[in-house]
């Protein structure tokens, strides 16, 4: 059966699962399908970009130095992964909090996306490679050379199967260099009914129509609305980010009606190995 077209279940606890490996093409292609009126639904959804800006900045401020100075390690431009980056919005975001001297890498694995986030105006040291993110360490060593100082990761994980997620993880701790910060955001309300119902009621009421009426591909909002029902829990996923190897994690939640949805996790790589600071 196509689980992207399957239609939503009236009940909060279903059975909607992540994505696994003989999904992963069908994945990126719906998310192809609905590259071109991306930007357009994010726009109808309030406090989608305001959320964004805030984990960029949250992120850039942590780093040991100012996104438009150079970086006291070798004197080069601060570098940063924009993993997950869709259409570009979180490398805008990312953008505005650094300044045009900074070095993004953005890393995506639908085509279509991809194509929308070029079509924007960017400076020099901000480039696109297609890719997913279990290639991170091959595509590290093409476009950086070295680690980066910072990672952002929007919405990226849930669409990461779920046996995959730890290496994922440790994958980007090994991007970044010793003493460098991590941003992870997504949406987790499992073991929060409150928030599961608020999710569903504003993916039935809200997101699903918008994008028939916007011809946004449906189809890619109704696994959205499964796949976060099924994600990572924020205990889970603070379990493994501290597997991973990451210290001084730290959460914050968006407001409105995302608050207690749509979380912010920081964390930061350890100065030296075995988790001293």
């Amino acid at each position: 059966m196509d689980r992207l077209n399957d239609p939503p279940s009236p009940s909060v606890t279903g059975s909607p699962t992540s994505p696994q490996e003989d999904e992963v093409d069908q994945l990126d292609e719906a998310f192809d399908r609905a590259a071109p009126r991306y930007d357009l639904l994010t726009r109808l959804n309030p406090g989608y970009h305001r959320a964004l800006r805030l984990a960029a900045r949250g992120l850039v401020s942590r780093l040991e130095v100012p996104g438009t100075t150079l970086s006291s390690a070798d004197q080069a431009p601060l570098t940063l992964w924009d993993l997950g980056c869709g259409s570009g919005l979180s490398t805008q975001a990312l953008l505005r909090s650094t300044g045009p001297q900074v070095r993004i890498v953005g890393l995506d694995a639908s085509a279509g996306m991809l194509r929308q986030a070029r079509e924007k105006d960017w400076p020099a040291g901000v480039s696109f490679v297609h890719a997913t993110a279990q290639q991170l360490p091959a595509i590290a060593a093409q476009e950086l050379g070295r680690p980066a100082d910072g990672a952002f990761a929007a919405y990226l994980l849930r669409n990461v199967p779920e046996e995959q997620r730890d290496a994922v993880l440790r994958s980007v701790l090994e991007q970044v260099r010793p003493g460098g910060w991590v941003a992870l955001q997504d949406y987790h309300v499992a073991g929060d009914a409150r928030a599961e119902r608020t999710w569903t009621a504003v993916c039935r009421g809200a997101v699903t129509p918008l994008a028939t009426v916007t011809r946004g591909h449906p189809a890619i909002y109704r696994y959205l609305w499964r796949s976060v029902l099924d994600n990572d829990s924020t205990a889970v996923l603070e379990d493994r980010v501290r597997r991973a190897g990451f210290v001084d994690l730290s959460w914050s939640t968006a407001g409105g009606w995302q608050r207690g949805i749509l979380h912010t996790l920081l964390a930061r790589r350890p100065q030296q190995e075995g988790g001293l600071s």
